[in-house]
């Protein structure tokens, strides 16, 4: 005869101790923070010289006549994550005694889980965040080097000139990696604007402030990228702006370029993608 399929989400079911899933001794284990549930208990439950003091206990029996046993829980339920505690063998044989059980309510225990894994929830989530905020900044940080540069200049150069030049783009490539993305976005901004753009009205364009500005124009002063016109106010044109943010890329001793930069070349009639360039660190599109 097939054998019964026994339903464990069914209430009427009669209860049944089920054995733990691996998932959720794994999720109690990550929020003990290595520690006893109990409060003011340090117990560790794998110290570093091995073994093993941690003890699943259940908030509401799994069996009937057990401590704190509700009828009206599924046996899935039961061996689920809400109704589990993971105590040192001390404060689980206290909370099951069957004498000084009725002093520990259901309501009691669940109050002890919450505080005591919240606590190690919050540390997981602050963590689970610097991670992503690592991760965001390496992928805004990775480069996709140029491989033909046919897009940039076509057929104007030869195949070594074409080499050398492919290799300087990406040394520039490589270097514009190490500025940050706030500063990359900043010098997007001023190249779009051919070095016509005063530090207020770049605060304006990118949603910061002016103090903010001159911070990300030092970095990029730093790197050789842009600095601010230093031209005395009194000596400014009528048409000239103050406080104008340049790229520093026409300086003859400038040691990054080596040459014409790349967001020059629309002289030439090659249209080049600055956001994707400048901004994501994507010099495939150059090809």
């Amino acid at each position: 005869m097939p054998k019964e399929v026994v339903d464990h989400d069914d209430p009427t079911t009669p209860a049944e101790r089920l054995e733990v899933k691996d998932s959720v001794q794994r999720k109690l284990f990550m929020l003990s923070g290595n520690e006893c549930a109990w409060p003011d208990c340090r117990q560790v439950l794998v110290p570093e010289e091995g073994g093993w003091f941690g003890q699943i206990a259940h908030i509401r029996a799994a069996e009937r006549n057990g401590p704190r046993f509700d009828k009206a829980m599924t046996n899935n339920q039961r061996r689920g994550f809400d109704n589990l505690v993971l105590l040192c063998g001390k404060h689980h044989r206290l909370i099951d005694d069957p004498e000084r059980q009725h002093q520990y309510s259901r309501e009691d225990l669940e109050k002890i889980k919450i505080r005591h894994e919240t606590r190690f929830a919050r540390a997981l989530d602050d963590l689970s965040r610097d991670e992503e905020q690592y991760l965001d900044r390496t992928v805004a940080n990775a480069v996709v080097h140029c491989s033909t540069l046919l897009g940039l200049y076509g057929d104007f150069l030869d195949e070594e000139q074409r080499l050398e030049e492919i290799e300087r783009i990406n040394r520039i490539a490589d270097h514009l990696a190490t500025a940050t993305l706030a500063a990359r976005q900043l010098l997007c901004t001023v190249v779009k604007a051919d070095s016509r753009i005063g530090a207020a009205e770049a605060a304006r364009r990118n949603g910061g402030t002016k103090r903010q500005v001159y911070d990300l124009v030092d970095e990029l002063r730093r790197l050789h990228l842009a600095e601010i016109d230093p031209t005395p106010w009194d000596e400014l044109g009528p048409d000239d702006v103050r406080e104008r943010i340049q790229t520093t890329d026409g300086a003859r001793n400038n040691p990054v370029f080596e040459g014409i930069p790349f967001w020059n070349m629309h002289e030439m009639g090659a249209p080049v993608d600055y956001d994707a360039v400048i901004v994501r660190l994507d010099f495939s599109v150059l090809d």
